[in-house]
Order: C-alpha cells, then structure tokens, then sequence
C-alpha cells in the first residue's frame, strides 16, 4: 500500500505556526518598550504612512488638465509648436499608454517619446516633444538673454523682443531668417520652400491671414528641431515615406504611431529583411526623385527608420533631413550644377558614418547620396552597428549571392569602384531586393533547379 504525504497542508500548517510565533513576540517585544520608545515608533509610522500616501498622490493622482497644461507647456505659446490638436487632450480623446501616463517616469525618458491611442478607434500614435527639458530650458534661457531679460523670464511674451525675431516682426519671414536657425531643413535657403511651408501650414490661428505669432511658431519650430515643419510641409498623404501628421499643443507633436523600429526584424528571415531593404532603397528612389524638391537624409541608423506589419517603411526621425529646391538651382545655375553628385564613402575605420557635403547638396541637381546613405549604413557589410555587425543583409542565401549578384551590387551602391557607380547599380539592387522579397517566379526558378542539382 501507498501512503500519500500531503506536504503542501503540511508547510500551510507549519507557516501559520511561525506567523503566529512571530506576531506574538512582536507584541511581547512592543509591551516591553518604554512610553518614550512607543511615541517616537508610533509617529515614525505616522509620519512613514503619510509621506507614502503623499507619493502616491504626486505619482498617481494629479490634476488631468494641470497635467496637460505642464507637461506639453502650453503656457509657453508662441514659443511653441501650435495648438490644433490641444482639443484632443482636452476632451479625452488621446489616452496616455505605460508609463506615459504619469509625469514622474519623464526622468527617464530622455527622448521625450510618449505613447497613446485616440479614441473611439484606438489608432496608436506618438505625442513627440522632439527635444529634451533640458535643449528646451536653454533655447529659453538664450532667447531671454537675447532680449535683455533674466534668464527665466516668460519667453510667451518675450520670444517676440528677441534679437532674432525684430528683423521679421514687420517684414515677411525670410528663407535667410530660418536657415540662421540651423536647422537641417532650411541648409539651402529657398523662397519656393518657404511658400511650401506657408501653404502646408496646419497651425495658422486664423486661415487665410498670417499673424506675427504665425511666424514665431514656425521660427521656434526650426529652432527646435524642424520634423514638426517636415511632416506637415511633405505630407504622408501625397506619398511621402514620413508620419501622418494629426496636429500640435504646446511644445509636442502627435503623429501616427509607424510601426516597430528597424533594429527589431534584423533577425527576421531573409526575404522579410529583403523586403524591408526594398522599400528603403525605395524611399532613397523617392526622396532623391519624387518632386522638384530633393530631400537627403543624413542621419541613417535603425532607429531612425520604423516597419509596420505590413512591411511598410517610415522614416520616423526627420531633424537631419536636407531639402534643396531643383527648379531654384535650374533657376540659378550655379557652376557645375547639371554635373551628378556623387557622395563620399569613408570605412570610417569599421564604424557607422556618413560623409556629406551640404554646399554641394544645395547647388547639384542630382546626387546618389540617399543611395549611398540607406547601402552604406544600414545594408552593406560597412553598416556596422553594435550587435548588428555584418548590416541589415547579413547570412544572405546562396542564390541571392550567386543569381543575384547581391553581395557586390550593395559593395558598389555603398562603394563603387566605378564612376557614376551607384547610379548603375541601384535599379539592378532594387530589381534583386524585389524578386528576393516576393519570391518571384524567376526566383523560384533558381531555388528550384539548385535543389534538383
């Protein structure tokens, strides 16, 4: 016969007769204390109770509306981003996800990158600051500076008494004006550009007029960073590889969220990596060719880039983004305008880089540097990142090396041997990248007969 333990009534039992031990000698120990020992114990707890509730309260229990107010600063308008999508936050029609919700993890959360839906269908989006507390406390602290005033002053009113700011408060707001911003955007100064912005402008307080505080926004947005000009001036909507733009309040951006970042399907199969190389040579092909408007990238890493379930690519980082006017260049035809660019490639000595030259960039017609950018630092062996060693093609079958040749078109498009090398290649990769993806019949073809073989 089988005798069955019941080990788990016994440890339950034995647990309780601890817990029981240990209680009384708790108590026992708390008799035996003097009256003086029992105050100070009793108002530690007190006083312990009342700050935890007090924490609790800060984390988890503010104001939604002062919440909003803070943490978007709506306050500080004009010196901001706009204000159309404030009635969203308002109303409720945005909810806050993880640890979005609660100001306190901002700390932690140095890109300043909140995720959220929007009700009633529950479409991800991002609520973008686009810089951090810090970039934003000192672009204030130089403006307050700038005119005369102490450093924390209300930049709302003070932004238009600034040095950089007089010059426009009469005048209309000049291509010169915001390339003295900085911003990437506006490299190649262009009165074609500014009409652009002035037209895909989503943040007018009155339509049809521009007010001073129109021009200050759409300063300070450069000043910032311009990806909150970018993604309104070149809209998803006419085909442009960037987030949907659904509006502004305060100093943050709402855009559709785009997808999971590139870093996360370098594991992926190959012919999903293939699919994903062809729509970022793709958006290489459009941004260089689409318009009369060329748009270089030249900050490209994995992080800059997102993938949504369909194998869409966005680009989701958009501050280093140069746009040159073609039809400004036709216009002034600067010397060797009409002569293609060719970008530099530097190995960098087996790290991640990119080489461009702006000058050049403003004033030719053509340049292969998105080619150059997406085959140099995402998808060649020369993408070296950390973890990611061998760039986004890595343990290519053999019939994408053999058949398609594929190995040495991406060594010419990141590093061409030939004149005019990426030129001549960059149809023959798309076209390999395209049968890779798909499985095409002529790509089942060579699988096929090297299995029969």
């Amino acid at each position: 016969m089988f005798e069955v333990r019941n080990r788990k009534s016994d440890n339950l039992k034995t647990g309780m007769k601890r817990l029981e031990n240990a209680m009384g000698d708790s108590m026992l120990k708390m008799k035996m204390m003097p009256s003086r020992a029992k105050a100070v114990f009793f108002l530690s707890a007190v006083l312990s109770l009342a700050f935890y509730l007090y924490l609790a309260k800060w984390l988890f229990m503010r104001d939604p509306e002062m919440e909003i107010d803070a943490f978007l600063n709506i306050d500080k308008c004009p010196a901001c981003f706009g204000g159309s999508a404030c009635g969203m936050f308002y109303y409720k029609q945005i909810d806050l996800l993880g640890m979005s919700k609660f100001r306190s993890f901002d700390m932690i959360n140095p890109k300043n990158v909140h995720y959220g839906t929007m009700r009633p269908d529950g479409r991800e989006i991002l609520i973008k600051k686009l810089a951090t507390d810090n970039q934003f406390e000192e672009l204030d602290q130089k403006l307050c500076l700038e005119a005369k005033r102490p450093i924390d002053c209300d930049i709302a009113r003070v932004i238009m008494r600034t040095d950089k700011v007089l010059p426009f408060r009469l005048d209309p707001l000049s291509p010169k004006h915001l390339k003295d911003t900085g911003a990437f955007m506006f490299d190649c100064p262009s009165y074609r550009l500014l009409d652009r912005v002035w037209t895909y402008f989503q943040e007018y307080k009155k339509k049809k007029e521009i007010f001073l505080s129109d021009k200050v926004q759409i300063f300070y947005m450069a000043s910032v960073n311009p990806e909150a000009l970018l993604v309104q001036v070149f809209p998803k909507a006419e085909g442009w590889p960037f987030p949907e733009y659904l509006g502004s309040c305060g100093r943050g951006i709402v855009v559709e969220n785009a997808g999971q970042p590139l870093s996360q399907f370098v594991g992926s199969s190959f012919h999903i990596r293939a699919g994903i190389a062809y729509e970022l040579m793709k958006i290489a092909e459009k941004l260089t060719t689409k318009s009369d408007f060329a748009l270089y990238l030249t900050d490209v890493n994995y992080d800059n880039f997102a993938v949504d379930y369909s194998g869409k690519v966005t680009v989701v980082d958009l501050e280093n983004i140069i746009v040159v006017d073609k039809l400004g260049i036709e216009a002034r035809k600067p010397e060797g305008y009409d002569e293609p660019h060719e970008a530099i490639f530097d190995d960098c000595e087996g790290k991640n880089c990119l080489l461009f030259q702006s000058d050049k960039l403003c004033n030719r017609l053509n340049s292969d540097h998105n080619y150059n950018a997406i085959c140099r630092n995402l998808l060649s062996t020369y993408a070296v990142e950390p973890g990611m060693p061998e760039g986004f093609l890595h343990s290519m079958p053999d019939e994408a090396q053999d058949y398609w040749d594929l190995g040495n078109l991406l060594e010419e498009c990141a590093n061409p041997k030939q004149p005019r090398g990426r030129w001549k290649v960059k149809d023959k990769l798309i076209k390999a990248l395209a049968a890779l993806k798909d499985l095409s019949e002529e790509h089942k073809q060579v699988v096929g007969n090297r299995e029969d073989n």
